[in-house]
């Protein structure tokens, strides 16, 4: 029998570059006897049966031990270290069990499921579950177990390890859209190669028998485990035949765009209908919210009858969302009801369109005519109605929270990459008590970029100072506020002082805004760093600062786009010329939500904001992937006040700039310049600000 230590491997292999399947992968399965194997979700376990090397590994007693990730709340993690393991595991179960159906009804993923569910019943293959223990971890909360991890041992003992962003599919590891590269340890390849082939086994000998420190490591839930078994094919043999010979275009798309789901869009699901139908998906901007949701209206309407309510927050969102539930749900024959965005003909017909019935419906809304008496009144509210609320967070606010309302909605699917309202306590927990809480796993822009939903980024922050007029007035509001807090600490009644200080928070943060060095620096960055065809956003404030920013910039040559609510022409036309030929486009806040223009790959972001949603969305936004953009690159414009001296002779913190600071170090920690954090570290010490205890801070914009 060949061995593994007949191979001559590489130290690495890279996508593009080498055929991973055929020179490493593959030679490896046909010899081993043993495989382990770490990845970060389960479904992704259906892929690894779909190989030809797999039916010899089996028939010759091979065995298989896989190590997937599912993520619970805190309060289940508390629950489980507790030792209430019952409480627990029956949440985990539950979220399993609708993971397993999910993939059962997806038509690329169906029948390796049905194969792997044959092997785990015969015992080749050995699942657990890794769960992120979050008492241990505080900073990890949400985050799931994610190692890649593959380890090839045959009958003599030989080892041959694994890392890096390999996913096994069965239409060729070479082609996989999300494989980048693998780095390879082989035992017998000396001492180094010996070395790392030993720590890896030995982490994952931890990892499997639960004695990792920061992961609990539970067995695969039986309620889950019979669920899949019942789909076993019993001729797994054939079937795996059948399914290698299939043609490649019969593994079709679940989507009319071309799309199916990936794995963290299909654990999210999963955890939604474990949840009740209930809950927020947190996303990150650019990973397939609007998709994911699309994909549970699509299950509500054709399989349950559900009459579904989709409510966005303006009128680009509206356009959007319009056409893609009218192209991807066209084969279910759906009729949409139009209602906002100019749309007034749905007070007829509101009623007897969301009452319960078996004719495929659905209503469009804007969260303004939502929200309002009139189009909650004309609701057929029951089980059978389902909300969707894109950008979700916007429900929170005190007139949009009126659609909240349990008696109207049944199934109910939140949207947003920052579901937590900032400063907004009461908001927040209006919005998570009524979709019942925050879905895992959240999916975050780390998240994305890791496994190439989002492209890789350099981030270059620049520093500007207020001018002397600016500081004074500055210095000013913070002697009031500081006054003001002093009189609040002091026992004073606090009605009505709360709302004058967040007035004063307000103006402070809005002279930082308007700094009028951000004009000079726009100029300066686009004069040294703008090239013809290249596509550039530059977010500002408001229309007096992009008029200003247009001027300045019109005035040394570069020529631009305003883009803004008020504008005249078509913003849509505007947005498919910056697409098709580049240019540089000055915008405000309505680029925040949901807009997309993929192929920008230049981002300065003037528009400080201690809003965190909007520090998120505004990079984001430049992250999306797009056809030879290999890289995107974020520039920052941060405003550092002049230096208060505090009571005790120590200098003051700055807490408008604060929070925004510190989402900055953690946005260039992420980049592929990570010494960009540390420029912005050094910053923070010189101002005083502890920027790890200040990063979650932020107040919600009035406008909500």
């Amino acid at each position: 029998m060949a061995i593994l230590s007949d191979l001559t491997l590489q130290t690495s292999y890279h996508k593009g570059r080498d055929d991973i399947a055929k020179s490493f992968y593959l030679p490896c399965m046909q010899r081993a006897v043993e495989y382990d194997r770490a990845v970060g979700y389960f479904r992704s376990t259906a892929f690894i049966v779909a190989w030809p090397a797999l039916r010899d590994f089996v028939h010759r007693g091979g065995k298989l031990r896989v190590l997937c990730s599912q993520v619970l709340a805190s309060e289940d993690i508390d629950a489980l270290e507790m030792g209430y393991s019952a409480r627990a595991d029956e949440i985990l179960a539950a979220r399993l069990v609708e993971e397993v159906r999910s993939i059962l009804r997806d038509d690329v993923l169906r029948e390796p499921a049905r194969i792997l569910a044959a092997l785990v019943a015969r015992g080749t293959i050995e699942l657990q579950i890794a769960i992120m223990r979050e008492s241990d971890t505080r900073a990890a909360r949400g985050r799931i177990f994610h190692d890649k991890l593959g380890i090839f041992r045959d009958e003599s003992r030989n080892i041959v390890i694994f890392k890096g962003s390999m996913n096994e599919t069965w239409t060729g590891l070479a082609a996989d859209g999300n494989l980048e590269s693998i780095d390879v340890a082989a035992s017998w390849l000396g001492a180094r190669d010996l070395e790392r082939a030993r720590t890896e086994e030995s982490y994952f000998l931890d990892l499997w028998n639960n004695r990792y420190p920061t992961l609990s490591v539970r067995p695969f839930p039986a309620v889950a485990r019979e669920e899949l078994e019942r789909a076993a094919d019993p001729d797994w043999d054939s079937a795996l035949t059948k399914l290698l010979n299939k043609p490649q275009e019969a593994a079709a798309p679940v989507d009319a765009r071309g799309r199916s789901l990936r794995p963290h869009q299909a654990a999210g699901l999963a955890s939604w209908a474990a949840n009740g139908r209930r809950g927020i998906l947190a996303f990150a901007t650019g990973s397939g919210k609007t998709f994911t949701a699309i994909t549970a209206i699509r299950e509500a309407i054709a399989d349950r009858q559900d009459v579904v309510v989709v409510v966005v927050p303006d009128q680009v969102l509206f356009g959007q969302w319009f056409r893609e539930l009218e192209e991807t749900l066209a084969d279910l024959s759906v009729k949409i009801l139009r209602a906002g965005s100019g749309y007034t003909s749905w007070r007829e017909s509101l009623k007897l369109w969301t009452s319960a019935g078996t004719s495929p419906r659905l209503v469009l809304a804007t969260v303004q005519t939502a929200a309002s008496d009139d189009f909650r009144q004309r609701l057929s509210g029951g089980e059978h109605l389902m909300l969707v609320a894109d950008e979700v967070h916007r429900l929170g606010s005190p007139h949009h929270r009126q659609l909240l309302d349990e008696r109207l909605f049944g199934a109910r699917l939140g949207l947003s990459a920052t579901p937590e309202r900032a400063g907004d306590a009461v908001g927040t927990a209006a919005l998570l008590s009524f979709f019942r809480g925050v879905l895992e796993p959240r999916y975050t822009l780390a998240d994305a970029v890791r496994d190439g939903v989002l492209t890789r980024y350099f981030y270059r922050p620049h520093t500007v100072v207020l001018a002397d007029d600016e500081a004074g007035e500055w210095r000013s509001l913070t002697k009031e506020i500081g006054q003001l807090r002093g009189c609040m600490a002091g026992g004073d009644s606090t009605a009505g002082l709360e709302d004058r200080l967040q007035r004063l928070y307000i103006k402070r943060a809005r002279v930082v805004k308007h700094a009028a060095a951000k004009v000079p620096l726009a100029v300066n960055v686009l004069a040294s760093e703008h090239q013809r065809g290249q596509r550039w956003i530059i977010y500002c404030e408001d229309l007096g600062q992009l008029n200003a920013v247009c001027q300045a910039l019109a005035a040394c040559g570069i020529q631009n786009m305003p883009f803004h609510s008020q504008m005249d022409g078509d913003r849509a036309e505007t947005l498919r010329w910056l697409d098709r030929r580049g240019g540089v486009l000055v915008a405000i806040k309505c680029l925040d939500e949901g807009v997309d223009v993929p192929s920008v790959t230049h981002a300065l972001i003037l528009a400080s904001s201690k809003n965190p949603r909007e520090f998120i969305q505004r990079r984001g936004r430049v992250l999306r992937i797009a056809p030879k953009k290999a890289l995107a690159y974020v520039h920052d414009a941060i405003v550092l006040p002049p230096k208060v001296q505090a009571t005790d002779g120590e200098r003051a913190a700055d807490p408008i700039t604060a929070g925004e600071l510190a989402r900055a170090v953690e946005f260039a920690q992420h980049a592929d310049n990570p010494s960009s954090a540390a420029d912005l570290q050094q910053i923070a010490i010189a101002m005083n600000i502890d920027w790890r205890s200040l990063s979650t801070n932020g107040i919600e914009d009035a406008d909500d």
